[in-house]
């Protein structure tokens, strides 16, 4: 299992966003755009599975690991519909490449507050050259990595823990779960420790103490490998995201851009 040990603020994205003038804030607001756009053409896929959307989004940050979003050459929100597009097919849910061209087009004709029309047939094909060109830009920058654990499988197994409130603690921490994408923490934490890092976040923000098991400490459940420093550090960097979030609604009183944790909580792997 990754430790985790090292810390965000040294990991190569940010190296490279700050290189190019760009704060880990500004990046981080920059993914949040990015989820809020995905999210309104996953709304479109009502029977496809939650957990494309969440690859997608770990697909998002392997990709921005090896380039920053200023060295994109296409509009940011294009990338995001092509991660959510070669999600699809790791999931064996693939999408038909002109349907998601329009959904694109007039998701992004919505962003721009530009009169809603049907895009032209020169359009359609622009556009799914685009993203065909983009997942393969995905798919070279990553190095073909299509291995995708989620955090979200470890909150089922947690559900058994004997603990009272356990349910409660562990449907908040699915909901803290979905704002850690707005950092690459699946990057750098492994998939348990994210879970065990929200379950604990979670049981601080309801005021839940969770119980020792058999001799043991609640987040060594699953893993002896679980550090509380573990925890700390991702529970830290979730409080910086939040408190970023909020200096952000303040300034944007008028904005219409929902948060992240608005994203139902993941029912599966």
């Amino acid at each position: 299992m990754r430790t985790g040990a090292r810390r965000l603020r040294r990991c190569r994205t940010v190296k490279a966003v700050l290189s190019l003038g760009m704060t880990a804030d500004d990046e981080m607001l920059c993914i949040h755009e990015i989820m809020n756009f995905l999210r309104s053409i996953v709304a479109n896929f009502q029977n496809y599975p939650d957990i494309i959307f969440y690859k997608s989004l770990v697909l998002l940050h392997k990709f921005f690991r090896k380039m920053s979003i200023r060295q994109l050459r296409y509009d940011k929100c294009l990338i995001g519909t092509a991660s959510f597009f070669l999600a699809a097919k790791l999931e064996d849910c693939p999408i038909k490449l002109i349907d998601l061209a329009v959904l694109y087009f007039k998701a992004e004709l919505k962003r721009n507050n530009w009169p809603m029309k049907q895009p032209t047939e020169q359009q359609k094909f622009q556009i799914q050259s685009k993203i065909c060109e983009m997942e393969s830009e995905i798919l070279r920058q990553i190095g073909f990595d299509l291995e995708i654990e989620l955090p979200y499988k470890y909150f089922k197994q947690f559900m058994s823990y004997p603990a009272p409130n356990m349910e409660k603690v562990i449907k908040t921490a699915a909901y803290f779960c979905n704002d850690t994408f707005l950092k690459p923490m699946c990057i750098y934490y492994h998939p348990m420790q994210i879970a065990c890092s929200c379950i604990y976040f979670s049981s601080l923000f309801l005021k839940i103490s969770l119980p020792d098991n058999e001799g043991k400490v609640w987040y060594k459940y699953l893993h002896d490998g679980i550090e509380l420093k573990h925890l700390q550090d991702v529970t830290e960097i979730m409080k910086a995201i939040y408190k970023k979030m909020e200096e952000k609604k303040k300034q944007t009183s008028h904005s219409t851009v929902q948060p992240a944790a608005a994203i139902p909580a993941k029912k599966g792997n």
